[in-house]
């Protein structure tokens, strides 16, 4: 039997045309759907990258504005090294308010806060261990201005002594912490943060933000207060035995708008501390500063908190801390610069 050869090149039966056109729609789809995948997962990848592009840049922006609050400080510094008066008081350039910076696609927001304005939790200890009479009664006292009951200044001595000794019937040691459902240790040492506090037994968020704008976590060898920035709260609390009453806190706090206070016996003169004790150190200038930055870039936010020290006796300025993980930085009022 003889066997017919079929053109290789003649057209093909109607069911293997449907066959290779059907072979030829499944390709393409599956390189459709190849490709879909491949251009979703690169525009993640550039989003990604983008995002990553946007948070560096925010995050240099921020660090210029610590440099520019660096160059602030420092100015002042020579300013009153020039005048023979070393001041420093909220009506100077750095205190004055929150400065805006406009930029591509979008805005940087600095400040800076003086944080010997502020009262230091960390000198009711003293850095032997021993306690400070006259910053414990101070940090009493502002307990009770900010109407605070549910903490005691005996929980915080806890939290810094190194010893386990419960301060008192109000103290609270490790065995207090242990028995938590997350157990954790006490500190036995300074405050790092002020954050910290959050640990203390009782302490709620509430009462945190009360105490946040009157307090710092400086060195415990700092307890020096700035009487030319502290807060009208501080103001009521440092005399021994009494609390001054909000009016007489607002009656300094109006005298010192109009006139800084160049010398510490000029403040206890005040008719509102007459027959009172004002114990535990005072100055009229600081030396450690928080500079606060937010910059909003591309619809995206980044924050930076960076704390710096000031030579007193040269003006250099010196990073003691960083941090990006805090939120409400900009207090003061804010001042778009051109």
């Amino acid at each position: 039997m003889k066997m017919k050869n079929r053109n290789l090149f003649s057209p093909l039966p109607g069911k293997q045309k449907g066959i290779a056109l059907m072979m030829v729609l499944f390709v393409f789809a599956l390189v459709t759907i190849l490709a879909g995948g491949m251009i979703s997962r690169q525009s993640l990848f550039i989003q990604k990258a983008s995002n990553t592009l946007i948070q560096s840049q925010a995050y240099e922006y921020a660090i210029g504005a610590e440099q520019v609050a660096r160059q602030m400080l420092f100015a002042d510094w020579e300013e009153d090294k020039k005048e023979k008066s070393f001041t420093d008081d909220h009506g100077e350039v750095w205190g004055q308010g929150a400065a805006g910076f406009p930029i591509d696609y979008g805005v940087i927001e600095a400040q800076i806060d003086d944080l010997q304005g502020r009262f230091n939790i960390n000198s009711v200890v003293n850095t032997d261990s021993s306690q400070d009479s006259a910053s414990i009664e101070r940090l009493k006292n502002l307990f009770i201005v900010l109407d605070i009951e549910e903490i005691s200044v005996e929980k915080v001595i806890d939290w810094i002594d190194d010893n386990d000794e419960t301060e008192g019937g109000d103290g609270a040691e490790e065995g207090d912490y242990l028995v938590k459902e997350r157990p954790y240790r006490t500190g036995n040492q300074a405050f790092v943060s002020t954050s910290e506090l959050m640990l203390i037994n009782g302490m709620t968020d509430k009462i945190f933000q009360k105490l946040l704008p009157h307090i710092s976590a400086l060195p415990p060898g700092v307890k020096a207060i700035n009487v030319n920035t502290c807060s009208k709260e501080v103001i009521r609390s440092l005399a021994k035995g009494k609390i001054l009453s909000d009016s007489e806190g607002q009656s300094i706090i109006d005298h010192r708008k109009d006139n800084t206070f160049e010398n510490i016996e000029d403040f206890k003169a005040l008719p509102e501390y007459a027959g009172l004790t004002l114990n535990g150190g005072f100055s009229i200038n600081s030396e450690f500063f928080k500079v606060s930055s937010k910059v909003t870039l591309a619809d995206r936010v980044s924050r930076l908190v960076s704390i710096l020290y000031r030579d007193s006796e040269n003006g250099n300025l010196t990073l003691m801390e960083r941090n990006q993980g805090q939120k409400y930085l900009i207090t003061k009022d804010l001042v778009l610069q051109q």
